[in-house]
């Protein structure tokens, strides 16, 4: 069983590399057997299509984050104290996975509604975060945080967690000389940043 489950976990590292590389659309089974080191006989035996290896990655994704993020929205606290936890599940999340949003951004491009469904599918495990939405309007209109469209606010959190992945290249090249392990640095430092910006962007201006 053991087997199986590391294999399966290579398969699917393999398959975001190879999705990233070449797209969805153009990439085949045989390339990511190919990137796995296994046969595509093999890889038939634990993902039969392409289809169930892209949605073996969002629930990859999705088991990491959510589980941790309904832990924190059973606590009975505000929104502004659970964020900063919400934010580092979000960043953990993603520097586990720093193919990740490479992914996303590519298949939004190409097909939202693929990525939609992909996403659906996994429903039943996104309702801690319509709970946070409802507890954001909630608090809003009580006047305990900023009235924010609720876009605003996910996007700028999307917008400072994701873009330094997307131009992690460039930004490596441009700022810190190249340097991988100076760019590590960089993210780590950047967690206070984004949890200030968003405190700001959410704390009524009375406070």
């Amino acid at each position: 069983m053991e087997e199986n489950n590391d294999i399966e976990s290579r398969i699917i590292e393999a398959a975001k590399i190879v999705f990233v590389r070449k797209g969805y659309e153009a990439t085949k089974m045989g390339d990511i057997a190919t990137e796995t080191g296994i046969s595509r006989t093999s890889l038939h035996y634990y993902f039969r299509t392409k289809e169930l290896l892209f949605e073996a990655i969002f629930g990859q994704l999705i088991s990491m984050i959510l589980p941790n993020v309904e832990i924190i929205m059973n606590e009975d606290s505000c929104i502004l104290e659970k964020l900063p936890l919400i934010i580092d599940e979000y960043l953990a999340a993603i520097r586990q996975n720093p193919l990740f949003p490479v992914f996303v951004v590519n298949e939004m491009n190409r097909d939202p509604e693929h990525l939609f469904h992909a996403i659906m599918i996994h429903s039943k495990r996104i309702v801690p975060i319509l709970r946070l939405r409802e507890q954001i309007i909630v608090e809003m209109e009580k006047g305990l945080i900023r009235k924010r469209p609720l876009i605003d606010m996910a996007s700028t959190l999307i917008s400072l967690v994701v873009f330094p992945y997307l131009a992690r290249h460039a930004l490596t090249t441009a700022f810190l000389e190249g340097n991988r392990e100076a760019f590590e640095i960089f993210l780590d430092q950047r967690v206070e940043l984004i949890k200030e910006v968003m405190y700001n962007l959410l704390t009524p201006e009375n406070k």
